[in-house]
């Protein structure tokens, strides 16, 4: 019995797609071997930087080598979490935008544009998730499917909402552009999140307020006021150095705090960026 090793081959052969996966999960694993010595690198460096200038000021080499170690330590963790942090951000900024980018679709589709069309020009806007969908069509173009595409799409971002918006996608081209009921309730249901979230902030925002203005002029009037009370009637020894630090360096430091905070609890949409 002949073998024929033309149909050999071509069974044997990985197809286009599999070798641009396995290449690539080895670039991801070089890239995070690279991430890691890096993070070695930069916390070591600070961290020795850190311990000559803590040792001048303390004057302890033991106290300032320890506390130097820690401060190492949490710069190492820091550094190695940085990129989850990243992607975490970007998938929030892409959930953002999600339904623009699906009323866009719904638009595009009512004006007699093909799927792959629809999906091509709405690739091209501005938003984070425009951008995904260009690398999505730009994967079609290399040869995949469309349904390969969005898998892949999901894999980069980790969110139910984009998983939805995949999933309806590929119902879409499988079943033809003629119903598109399924989208369009998809995108009232992220608007109506999108609106709820909106509402609890502004809710949370009253709280927010109260805090900051009772930190930023009610507390530092009242740190005053017990100063000045307090030196005469207790022993309470404030150097006017000390009070002047505390009043132009601590209380705006926890100002900025309080603003910062404020700034990451506030739903991404609503920043305008």
């Amino acid at each position: 019995m002949k073998i024929n090793k033309e149909k050999i081959t071509k069974l044997t052969k990985k197809s286009v797609i599999e070798e641009i996966i396995e290449k690539n999960a080895a670039i991801q694993k070089k890239e995070l071997q690279k991430h890691k010595e890096n993070s070695i690198k930069y916390s070591l460096f600070i961290g020795l930087f850190f311990w000559l200038c803590l040792g001048l000021i303390l004057k302890n080499i033991v106290l300032s080598a320890g506390v130097s170690i820690i401060f190492t330590i949490f710069l190492f963790l820091f550094l190695l979490q940085l990129p989850i942090l990243k992607r975490v951000n970007h998938t929030k900024k892409v959930e953002a935008d999600l339904p623009i980018i699906v009323l866009k679709m719904i638009y595009e589709i009512k004006a007699g544009k093909s799927f792959f069309k629809a999906l091509e020009d709405c690739s091209k806007e501005k938003e984070e998730s425009a951008k995904e969908l260009a690398i999505v069509v730009e994967d079609i173009k290399k040869g995949a499917t469309i349904n390969e595409a969005l898998e892949r799409m999901n894999k980069r971002i980790c969110s139910l909402n984009v998983k939805r918006v995949s999933s309806n996608l590929a119902n879409l081209y499988s079943h033809g552009t003629k119903d598109i009921s399924g989208l369009k309730k998809l995108a009232q249901e992220l608007l109506l999140k999108q609106r709820i979230e909106s509402k609890e902030f502004s809710s949370k925002m009253i709280v927010y307020s109260l805090v900051f203005i009772t930190v930023s002029a009610i507390a530092p009037a009242m740190f005053q006021s017990f100063i000045l009370v307090g030196s005469y009637f207790m022993k309470i020894d404030f150097t006017p150095i000390q009070v002047l630090t505390i009043i132009i360096a601590l209380f705006p430091l926890i100002d900025i705090a309080i603003l910062s905070m404020i700034n990451s609890k506030t739903p991404i949409f609503l920043k305008g960026n």
